[in-house]
């Protein structure tokens, strides 16, 4: 069942043309448990065109709790009022300050982004097309010998997070001003608390990101509410603009004075709304609408250990889920084996695509120091997430995300260090036993032989020679023309364990329509490059494959050029 609130009778608005320097006000928020509290706050300037088309209200705390803690991370968005008119939310504040000066966000700004016309379907905003990754927007936070008034910044509480994909998100998430901050039992209660049953300007507020056995809530401070939009934080959390995003009610544990950044430590307490906008001088929810997820399930196993399970749900967002998804998936791995030693990890991921079916993609990784985020972001796997969300051609919806991971304590990799031919040459036509001398981590060199056949068209010609771990080679495919294409294309790959001899033959072949058109006459590339039209055939250098079977999962690769002869009757085979 969902919670209702109420949420009363809102309050009177003070144009910022009233407002003068040496008003006193007061400002609300939560120090500790969910009932908002009033701290006494002065007027000390008005700083116009503070970012363009909006000005800033320069405010100066006068109470002793945040005269001792200063404008702390989690303020974002405590309402201020001046003869019971508010003005804004408390939005700025300087790193080190000595003094408890803040940065306030005129409510008239952040009332007009409830007017924003949403664009894009909730489909669009979970998967549309574009870019994936976070945005690149201009750094809410500034270093310390860089004073200038900045976004105060959001703590991001965190629970059952290893901390190693804990200390990996607050790198990718440092440029916005979300602090993570670890908090037991974050994870948000069915239903409201007892006797809470309005939701008051200056209550803790925030954004959830992942659900579950894994936890991650940006929390600040709702400012304004009517009916069923409501403005917070009085300034962007990503700048992303459209979102559609879970919205939930916080409770306050602990006001956490520091010298170097004072927060807030706050988990969530039940879903209450989405937040549906996140803009410049606000993020804007509406408790009349519900953001789905994306659920996700590891399953680990291990050496001597149960098989562990664990579930959780990350926000829809092309930008975000693929962060998030990493960030579950590194936990369950860490939580199960945290040691630092050498091991092979087998990881199938499949990705239940909306109208696509299941996309089922296995990895092999080593490492020789646990696996971190770092080699966890090279596989397949979670890489085809991000690739999913970012495709050219149409919204994907990811259903659901399942992971199965394998790990065995073995030394399990060998590195391709050297390629040999025997002779001095080869001619066309034959097939040439290929020696390829693989070194295993912290073992003897070995050889394998592979049987390369060297086709018969290429006589006369210099050619290279390329031998390759299998996944690091990317399979021959036509370039993809629509999205079942790109997904056909994701499917198609080589396996870790194995070495993939690659001869770049001199003929040219042509991309066309989503197919290969190899070994094609000139007269005919001519015919498809003609330059009175613009969707033309794409060329491309062929490359004659061998994939031969390892033992071992392989890496590493290696090149030589030969001269192929022409056979001993002097033409082609």
């Amino acid at each position: 069942m969902r919670p209702t609130l109420s949420v009363g009778t809102p309050p009177t608005i003070m144009p910022l043309a009233e407002v003068k320097p040496g008003m006193v006000g007061e400002a609300w928020t939560v120090f500790r448990g969910m009932k908002p509290e009033p701290f006494k706050i002065r007027v000390v300037s008005i700083l116009k065109n503070f970012i363009p088309k909006q000005d800033v209200i320069l405010m100066r705390a006068e109470d002793p709790r945040v005269e001792f803690s200063g404008i702390a991370a989690g303020m974002s968005g405590s309402p201020v009022y001046i003869n019971g008119k508010l003005v804004g939310a408390i939005a700025y504040a300087w790193s080190f300050s000595k003094e408890p000066l803040a940065g306030v966000t005129p409510i008239e700004s952040m009332l007009a982004e409830r007017q924003r016309p949403r664009r894009a379907s909730d489909d669009m905003l979970a998967g549309g097309t574009g870019p994936s990754g976070l945005p690149r927007v201009a750094s809410h936070t500034s270093s310390p010998d860089e004073p200038r008034l900045q976004a105060v910044s959001v703590p991001l509480s965190i629970s059952g997070v290893s901390a190693v994909a804990m200390n990996d998100l607050a790198e990718d998430l440092k440029p916005f001003g979300l602090i993570p901050v670890r908090v037991g039992g974050g994870g948000r209660k069915t239903g409201l608390p007892v006797g809470m049953d309005k939701l008051e300007p200056g209550a803790p507020v925030g954004v959830e990101l992942v659900r579950g056995d894994m936890s991650a809530v940006a929390m600040g401070t709702l400012t304004y509410v009517q009916g069923d939009k409501l403005v917070a934080f009085g300034h962007p959390m990503f700048g992303i603009g459209e979102v559609n995003l879970p919205l939930v009610l916080g409770e306050v544990h602990a006001f956490m004075p520091s010298m170097a950044a004072s927060f807030k430590m706050a988990s969530p307490v039940a879903e209450i709304g989405a937040v549906i906008q996140d803009r410049p001088s606000c993020i804007v929810g509406d408790l009349s609408r519900r953001a789905t997820m994306v659920p996700i399930e590891v399953r680990v196993n291990a050496p001597d250990l149960e098989r562990r399970i664990f579930r959780a749900e990350v926000a829809r967002n092309r930008r975000l889920t693929p962060v998030l998804a990493s960030m579950v998936i590194t936990s369950a791995i860490a939580d199960t084996e945290p040691d630092v030693t050498e091991m092979a990890v087998s990881i199938t991921s499949r990705l239940d695509v909306r109208g696509f079916g299941k996309l089922e993609i296995k990895d092999q990784l080593f490492s020789n120091e646990g696996l971190s985020p770092r080699l966890l972001g090279s596989s397949r796997g979670v890489r085809a997430l991000s690739d999913l969300l970012a495709n050219p051609f149409e919204p994907v919806i990811v259903d659901r995300l399942d992971i199965d991971v394998q790990i065995e304590f073995r030394r399990d990799l060998s590195e391709i260090i050297s390629v040999a031919l025997p002779g001095d040459g080869v001619r066309a036509g034959d097939v040439v036993p290929l020696r390829v001398t693989l070194k295993p981590y912290a073992g003897p060199e070995f050889v394998e032989t592979v049987p390369v056949r060297i086709p018969a068209n290429m006589a006369g010609q210099t050619v290279k020679v390329e031998v390759a771990a299998g996944g690091l080679v990317r399979p021959d495919v036509a370039k993809p023309e629509s999205l079942r294409g790109y997904i056909d294309n994701m499917r198609s790959f080589y396996t870790a364990s194995s070495i993939v001899v690659s001869l770049n033959t001199p003929d040219d072949g042509a991309s066309l329509r989503g197919r290969l058109i190899p070994n094609l006459p000139e007269s005919a590339l001519d015919t498809l490059r003609t330059g009175n039209q613009t969707r033309r055939a794409d060329a491309y250098r062929i490359a004659e494959r061998t994939v031969y079977p390892s033992p071992k999962p392989v890496t590493g690769r290696q090149e030589i050029t030969l001269l192929v002869r022409e056979d001993v009757l002097g033409r082609n085979r």
